[in-house]
């Protein structure tokens, strides 16, 4: 498989899970904390488990397995895959919501990247609450709030 088309992989399974939602609402009880805890019930903020299920459905897990931010975006700083401009498609973006540009928040799967924005794929998030919103959308992030991206192999 070419680089453009694990690529491609990657993103269309992000794009399957668009409208996916939380049950109970406010629950964080989702399918992809019950594969990533292996047990159903864990309510933890789920971002960083829907991009991890999303990369292993694609036959492509990330190199470390995690549910924070945080540890992905420093493994990613420590081994020369973290970038902070020239986003790409099937990067995963990591944003922040204060005044902190170095804090890792939330983190989403670019679909695309122009002038004004970076659109992405995000679980846990909504319209009302950017990094808790227990649903799976496609969202449009304003530069300002974008502290960086891994940058996976395939995207090298």
């Amino acid at each position: 498989m070419t680089n453009d088309e694990k690529r491609a992989l990657v993103l269309q399974w992000a794009e399957s899970q668009l409208g996916v939602i939380e049950w109970p609402a406010g629950s964080n009880k989702i399918k992809y904390n019950d594969w990533y805890y292996g047990s159903t019930g864990n309510n933890y903020a789920w971002c960083m488990t829907f991009v991890q299920w999303i990369f292993s459905r694609a036959g492509l897990p990330l190199p470390v397995k995690t549910a924070s931010c945080t540890v992905l975006a420093n493994y990613a700083k420590a081994h020369k895959q973290w970038v902070t401009a020239g986003y790409k498609p099937g990067d995963i973006l990591f944003m922040h919501w204060g005044k902190n540009a170095s804090v890792t928040e939330h983190v989403g799967i670019v679909k695309a990247v122009n002038g004004k924005y970076v659109t992405t794929y995000e679980g846990n998030t909504s319209l009302v609450s950017q990094a808790n919103g227990g649903c799976v959308m496609e969202r449009n992030r304003a530069y300002a709030n974008i502290t960086g991206a891994y940058r996976p192999w395939y995207n090298m």
